[in-house]
């Protein structure tokens, strides 16, 4: 019997709203003053302020919670690797899936990735806006974002968008808090849709929530669930990607702690959470 979370919606929401924050991660703060030129002392309200206004449009545990202000492309292992492959080939594509701000976007822009070689999905076109604002680039962030769901792929109204990214090709994915947000059967839908976005050769990267005892878990959406991968069952899925879209993946990746104590703070986690890293790589 899937798990079901009774917590009211407004009460769950409280739980992932943190206090304002009093300071803030070094990276993010670089990034802000240098990229964005925000003046030091200003930093933290810019933050707050924009965070205030993001979970209004979208109640997510990673911008109640801060998430979004931790660099997760920058702190993966493969990022020098990633970044020397996007400085030497000026036709690689950078795809950040579920984008949200687009901070990780910026700071590939910020290390020296022209704009124009990266493009951001997300279906929430309020947060895409948004990073405009974070990030105050309007003017002259040459970046593409699309407002696209991943579920629905080359079809409906999105067609002709989704097939001109199929078209392109993307050598570097970025995908990071997506896909633990749904049931397996519903990641399969989305990873088989993500997988006509990339070249061979091409690696999807991020961070999610994993868990040492893989399976259900409640979801967002109160009286929901959603699956929480180990790597043996990551790979399991990417297998049966390949198997129904002619294509081939090798998957590696670990879990660890960070970001979780390992205890039930927010109701979408457990004892057993963890932070899911990964590298999954298109063979053929």
């Amino acid at each position: 019997m899937a798990a079901v979370n009774d917590v009211s919606s407004a009460e769950r929401h409280k739980q992932w709203y943190d206090d304002d924050v009093t300071e803030i991660n070094p990276e993010i703060r670089q990034l802000l003053e240098s990229y964005s030129k925000i003046p030091s002392a200003e930093v933290v309200k810019h933050v707050n302020e924009i965070r205030a206004r993001g979970f209004a449009a979208n109640p997510y545990p990673c911008i109640g919670r801060y998430r979004f202000l931790n660099l997760t492309l920058l702190t993966h292992p493969l990022y020098p690797t990633l970044l020397t492959r996007l400085k030497s080939d000026r036709s690689a594509i950078y795809l950040d899936l579920g984008c949200c701000f687009g901070q990780d976007l910026r700071q590939l822009a910020a290390d020296g990735i022209p704009s124009s070689q990266l493009v951001g999905l997300d279906i929430e076109k309020p947060l895409m806006d948004l990073g405009y604002d974070l990030f105050l680039d309007q003017d002259t962030l040459e970046s593409k974002f699309h407002v696209l769901d991943l579920f629905k792929g080359a079809s409906g109204e999105q067609a002709e968008v989704w097939q001109g990214l199929e078209e392109l090709g993307a050598d570097v994915v970025h995908c990071s808090a997506f896909f633990h947000l749904f049931p397996l059967p519903e990641q399969i839908v989305v990873a088989k849709n993500v997988a006509r976005l990339v070249r061979k050769g091409g690696v999807i990267v991020g961070r999610q929530s994993g868990s040492v005892k893989p399976g259900e878990v409640p979801a967002i959406k109160a009286g929901s669930t959603s699956w929480r991968h180990d790597l043996r069952t990551l790979g399991e899925m990417w297998d049966r990607v390949g198997e129904e879209t002619g294509t081939k993946w090798s998957v590696d990746g670990s879990l660890d702690m960070v970001g979780y104590t390992g205890a039930k703070k927010v109701p979408v986690e457990d004892e057993n959470s963890r932070r899911l890293l990964f590298a999954i790589t298109r063979a053929e």
